[in-house]
């Protein structure tokens, strides 16, 4: 039996790179590591700890995007410090003008649901706290709204963007 000791990175597709890297760096703060001019391909790293964590590659203007109930990729997670970070999050995505799809306590962990220029969808979250854990009587059971984001879609949006 293989044991991975984690995810080490994601490659997705992209029709422009350009716009692709400028989401990365700039909504979602991180590091261009290396790109790769001659396949169209660049890579990203959450405070530049890896190689790279995501990769990009350009497959063209033309090139379609995912269907709905498709088999593949949900979504990308990247994991947020805490509470303060996510709700300073909300407020970046907020005003940067990024639409939100869904934010959900899921009890064992509070996330910010939002797609990229190319509509793979994109996950920040940040664990709860035991305290808040306790509130739920499996910890994967929570499906209500963030407290500091009541006014945004909920659970409901997100999974009508899986099914339909």
């Amino acid at each position: 039996m293989i044991v991975p000791d984690r995810i080490g990175h994601v490659v997705i597709k992209v029709r422009d790179l350009e716009r692709s890297k400028k989401f990365y760096t700039e909504v979602l703060g991180l590091t261009q590591m290396m790109e790769i001019p001659v396949i169209k391909m660049a890579f990203f790293a959450s405070n530049a700890r890896d190689h790279h964590e995501l990769a990009c590659v350009e497959v063209g203007a033309d090139a379609p995007g995912p269907r709905k109930g498709e088999i593949g990729l949900v979504h990308i997670a990247f994991r947020l410090r805490d509470e303060d970070h996510l709700r300073a999050a909300h407020a970046e995505l907020k005003r940067l003008g990024v639409p939100i799809i869904s934010t959900v306590d899921h009890g064992v962990s509070m996330s910010i649901y939002f797609r990229d220029p190319d509509d793979h969808q994109i996950e920040v979250y940040c664990d709860g706290t035991p305290e808040h854990r306790a509130q739920f009587a499996n910890d994967y059971m929570g499906s209500g709204k963030l407290e500091f984001a009541k006014d945004e879609p909920g659970i409901g949006a997100l999974v009508k963007g899986l099914t339909s």
